[in-house]
């Protein structure tokens, strides 16, 4: 009797586990052409979601909380840096990097700095924040999170714990002139 409940209980617990939604994968990349020393101002390219226009505003003003956490401001005119993001609707088989760390990077500028590419799964529903160089429109720093659809607690204010979750990848400030 005791092994026939040991058993059942091992059984509800591993049929439990995999029920639970699966743990939020956070990573980034950087280019070293990046002036990651010059950036001050940001503004949003447009929203792409064309379904959902609440979606755009929960996610840009997630986002915009975090840019003006790190002492960037917004800019209509000229803005140093455009932010760009997206919501993939499927898997997507991505290129990342294993880099130094930004900050360290930053401090250095070391152009013999290597990098180690890595191929990533990332699951449906994954949302990629990329900040573009406004003068070369060069994408200079990208993160991602993957799983966070997969979340059952979904609501309004979700993205700000992943748009978060992102951006403590990007430790770096603006700088101030």
């Amino acid at each position: 009797m005791k092994k026939c409940i040991g058993i059942l209980f091992t059984l509800a617990v591993v049929s439990l586990a995999g029920c639970m939604p699966g743990k939020l994968f956070v990573e980034h990349d950087y280019s070293y052409e990046g002036h990651f020393k010059n950036y001050e101002s940001f503004n949003f390219l447009e929203c792409e979601f064309v379904d959902s226009t609440l979606l755009c505003s929960d996610i840009q003003d997630a986002i915009r909380h975090q840019m003006e956490a790190r002492g960037y401001r917004v800019a209509n005119r000229n803005p140093n840096l455009l932010i760009s993001y997206n919501i993939f609707r499927s898997d997507l088989r991505f290129r990342g990097y294993q880099q130094p760390v930004i900050k360290d990077w930053v401090v250095r500028e070391d152009d013999d700095a290597t990098y180690k590419r890595i191929d990533y799964n990332l699951d449906e529903g994954t949302l990629m924040i990329s900040l573009i160089d406004a003068e070369t429109y060069q994408v200079i720093w990208k993160g991602y999170a993957s799983k966070m659809m997969r979340n059952p607690n979904f609501k309004n204010n979700y993205f700000k714990g992943i748009v978060r979750s992102i951006f403590d990848q990007y430790p770096l400030m603006a700088t101030s002139r």
